[in-house]
């Protein structure tokens, strides 16, 4: 069985915290970003493209242990 795609270890996974903000906000910056658009348009999944979630207060940890169904990086291995 081949090794599960993590964001934590992948390096489009940026995080994002605003100024006086407790908790960070994590999404995907692949420059793949036309495959996450047309993924979540095909899909009808109504949350911003590419958006991972919110971290725990004052916390840098994604908030997903494994990489969701549109990670550009599961098309490249031939998964779907």
């Amino acid at each position: 069985m081949a090794d599960k795609i993590r964001c934590k270890d992948c390096e489009y996974c940026k995080d994002f915290r605003k100024v006086g903000n407790t908790r960070a906000s994590f999404s995907c910056e692949h420059p793949n970003q036309k495959y996450i658009l047309n993924y979540f348009n095909e899909h009808r999944i109504q949350k911003m493209p590419g958006f991972l979630g919110y971290g725990k207060p004052y916390s840098r940890e994604v908030p997903i242990k494994t990489s969701p169904a549109w990670c550009p990086k599961k098309k490249k291995e031939g998964r779907k």
